[in-house]
């Protein structure tokens, strides 16, 4: 009788496979261990991170040497310095943490809102903020949408889900206080998402009172 090297099953003698497994049999007595081989995802996720890490700070360094050659200042290669960091911040980061769906979108849509402003204060020095009155609200309503249907989609961990919506209630309300205090005036930005804020906390409230109480007062320490 053979012996399935895989499963251990006996088979008969002429049989070359396993009829359960399909792997290759072998003789009872015979000494030979097959193993298939292991392949260490770990070791080569973090080679594939030090190369790109490496890659990176030689091509930031490259451009600004090229820069300054050139233009005897560093400029244009602002752009690609800070192209870089938002990918490392919004990508590299979570990756190496290994940062939850819901801290990969918060990095995610903050290095969106990160890059707005990037793009307003160097086409326009800021002069008219339209990163923060209307590209920042557009973000933050997305992010609530999203965050919404995760909220619905996840059975556990809800309570993480519920405490992102409210801190981005508080963080539009906020950002309303701000408007007045920079601009004199608010546009229709900030009300919508912190009205949005406000039905998502009060919807919370109502069907799910208990856990999103509960996670309240743990995160509170109350």
């Amino acid at each position: 009788m053979k012996q399935c090297r895989k499963c251990s099953v006996y088979v008969d003698d002429d049989l070359t496979n396993c009829p359960l497994c399909g792997a290759l049999a072998h003789e009872e007595t015979s000494p030979t261990i097959y193993e298939y081989p292991t392949v260490d995802f770990k070791q080569q996720r973090k080679l594939f991170l030090k190369i790109s890490l490496f890659i990176s700070i030689f091509t930031v360094i490259l451009v600004a040497a090229i820069n300054i050659a050139v233009n005897h200042k560093i400029s244009w290669s602002l752009h690609v310095l800070f192209a870089f960091a938002i990918i490392w911040i919004c990508i590299g980061r979570p990756i190496i943490k290994r940062f939850s769906v819901r801290k990969h979108l918060t990095w995610n849509f903050l290095g969106v809102i990160a890059l707005l402003f990037y793009i307003n204060a160097w086409v326009n020095k800021l002069a008219d903020p339209w990163a923060f009155t209307l590209g920042a609200p557009i973000a933050v309503l997305t992010w609530q949408t999203v965050l919404e249907i995760l909220t619905l989609a996840h059975k556990g961990g809800r309570g993480n889900y519920q405490i992102s919506l409210t801190k981005l209630f508080a963080f539009s309300a906020i950002c309303i206080g701000i408007s007045f205090i920079w601009l004199k005036t608010c546009g229709w930005g900030w009300y919508v998402c912190t009205a949005r804020g406000f039905i998502d906390v009060l919807t919370l409230s109502f069907f799910a009172k208990d856990s999103y109480f509960g996670e309240l007062k743990r995160r509170l320490h109350v």
